[in-house]
């Protein structure tokens, strides 16, 4: 666990030292902090043990399977096109199954890491709900579907600049790594669609009804997912309530806190992604798929709430400050006590590093 201590405090200390003598403020960037942050975490995920993360090792053996498919026959393995070419292209010019883990996890870092950048406003909120995110163990372990993810990020970037066909191009290369990543296609309408007072209004009741009534709505949408997906979402108990209160607290918090005439155009996009979000959230205690068809939209919240404080109303400065100092100290505890305690974490931790001996 000692790794995870140096990936999170380090960064928070040079943050700390930077801001030392002044007033702690949300609109202050820390780009050197959120680098380290990053460079850190890339530097782990490139030198896990194969025992890190609980599909590490099948995508090893999926690498030695594809490097043996002919160019002329990639298409016969059952694995989305795209990632399949990508694992072969990698194993023609490097030939190393160490190597792929490590530029693959430098792919997926370089196209995360520059929105993280460009918005990051306050360093110790934004990382604090990073890693309590799915997304961050995904990293350790799901190396298709961090793809997608990560390309969702490239779509985002032409989502926000109003491009529809390179947005459409992204969100197809994504799908060709992993399926899941056909729920991009609510990014683009969701992030333009404008939440007014009024239209809030019947959102709140029908996101009230997407929860007691999930089950029937999930069993109806889940004949499609089987149908064009190799998913079988079959409805079971997961009891993943969690982050369906978190979310839903985070997103009144959201509503009750800025002042909306200050809000710029990607703040509340933003925000109409974590509506996206807790909607498909409402699924998640039915079957773990939801979560993962959720995973696209969840990253996007730690850049979300330190937005939502730099606009907070006058009356609310108060309770928005502490709310961020509560949210900070509660989620890096949180965090450690999760990696300590809970069985659900992909096996990331213990982390262990490639070169040592696992048992």
């Amino acid at each position: 666990m000692w790794v995870f201590y140096i990936l999170l405090f380090l960064p928070l200390v040079i943050h700390v030292m930077k801001t030392r003598g002044q007033e702690i403020d949300t609109k202050k960037t820390s780009s050197t902090a959120i680098g380290i942050f990053f460079l850190l975490l890339t530097i782990l995920i490139m030198l896990r043990h194969e025992s890190v993360g609980n599909d590490t090792r099948n995508y090893l053996n999926l690498f030695v399977r594809h490097s043996r498919l002919a160019w002329n026959n990639l298409t016969s393995d059952d694995l989305e096109i795209g990632y399949v070419f990508y694992s072969k292209l990698i194993h023609s010019v490097l030939g190393s199954s160490r190597l792929f883990i490590v530029i693959t996890s430098a792919v997926v870092a370089l196209m995360i890491y520059p929105t993280y950048k460009r918005l990051n406003i306050d360093f110790p909120l934004t990382v604090a709900l990073f890693i309590i995110m799915p997304n961050f163990v995904m990293m350790f372990s799901g190396i298709r579907q961090m793809m997608a993810i990560a390309i969702g990020f490239l779509a985002y970037e032409f989502v926000r600049k109003k491009k529809f066909i390179p947005f459409v191009i992204m969100v197809a290369v994504a799908m060709s790594f992993h399926i899941s990543a056909f729920m991009l296609v609510l990014m683009y309408p969701a992030y333009h669609f404008r939440v007014t007072k009024l239209r809030l209004l019947a959102l709140i009741p029908l996101l009230g009804m997407l929860f007691v009534f999930n089950e029937p709505i999930f069993v109806f949408l889940s004949e499609y997912i089987e149908e064009y997906t190799r998913f079988e979402a079959d409805v079971t108990s997961t009891g993943a309530y969690t982050m369906l209160i978190l979310f839903t607290i985070l997103l009144i918090f959201s509503f009750v806190i800025p002042d909306e005439k200050m809000m710029d155009s990607e703040t509340l996009g933003l925000r109409n992604l974590l509506i996206v979000s807790l909607a498909l959230q409402m699924f998640a205690p039915l079957h773990a798929l939801a979560m993962r068809m959720n995973y696209y939209y969840i990253i996007f919240i730690p850049l979300l709430m330190p937005k939502i404080l730099q606009y907070r109303k006058r009356d609310f400065a108060k309770v928005a400050i502490l709310s961020r100092t509560i949210m900070v100290i509660f989620f890096i505890g949180y965090f450690f006590y999760s990696a300590y305690t809970s069985d659900n974490n992909l096996n990331v931790f213990p982390y262990h590093f490639y070169w040592e001996s696992v048992r």
